[in-house]
């Protein structure tokens, strides 16, 4: 699977990434109030979605996954900043609006006043995510510090901290005692999101400034 990116994607890439250098020397310590989303599936049996978990290679590493025909799974939603992660959030089918909108509130009641009143949100331009409820009620909060279609490029996995490595880091770790239930699934990936120090998430986001 190739980093497909297609022409009028470079312009917006370009252009985010000049909003972000802006974002940043403007606002000196804002990542650690900028929170970066995403969701993602995680199977019991281990098997891992490449749309979450990709290798950046300048050649073809011929690397092969078996994919179970049904595989028990469960998805998990988490918001990043330089400062800390929220989440796990749990989910069980596909995200629609409504589901949406609901982990949001899970995740913005966990939000102090500061990080309310100066932070900015990140989402990309899934469907559930842009639908015009879910973007009020994102916008109700943080009103215009919203970072989503528009401004956020589409297929830019390479400039969100879940998609370079939170996924990658937690399907590399969870999996290690071999879960056997969804329980104990669960309890892997919370145990997981927990053991990522803040040395880990200054370094993560360090290297979210030189990607950009």
């Amino acid at each position: 699977m190739l980093h497909e990116l297609k022409e009028p994607d470079q312009v917006k890439r370009v252009a985010y990434c000049r909003w972000f250098q802006t974002h940043l020397k403007e606002n000196p310590g804002i990542l650690d109030y900028t929170w970066f989303s995403d969701e993602a599936w995680f199977h019991l049996s281990g098997y891992v979605n490449s749309q979450n978990s990709r290798i950046w290679a300048s050649e073809n590493p011929n690397a092969i996954h078996e994919e179970p025909l049904h595989s028990e799974k469960i998805g998990v939603w988490c918001g990043m900043s330089q400062r800390r992660i929220i989440g796990p959030i749990f989910f069980e089918e596909t995200i629609k609006t409504a589901a949406c909108m609901e982990i949001f509130s899970t995740f913005v009641n966990q939000l102090n006043d500061e990080e309310l009143s100066i932070g900015y949100f990140q989402q990309d331009g899934a469907t559930s995510h842009t639908s015009h409820a879910n973007m009020a009620e994102i916008q109700s909060f943080f009103g215009d510090h919203v970072i989503s279609k528009g401004l956020w490029p589409p297929r830019s996995p390479d400039l969100t901290p879940p998609d370079y490595f939170l996924w990658g880091y937690l399907k590399g770790t969870v999996y290690r005692n071999i879960p056997r239930t969804i329980d104990a699934l669960k309890a892997n990936i919370t145990k997981e999101i927990q053991a990522v120090t803040a040395y880990v998430l200054a370094r993560t986001f360090q290297n979210l400034a030189c990607r950009v």
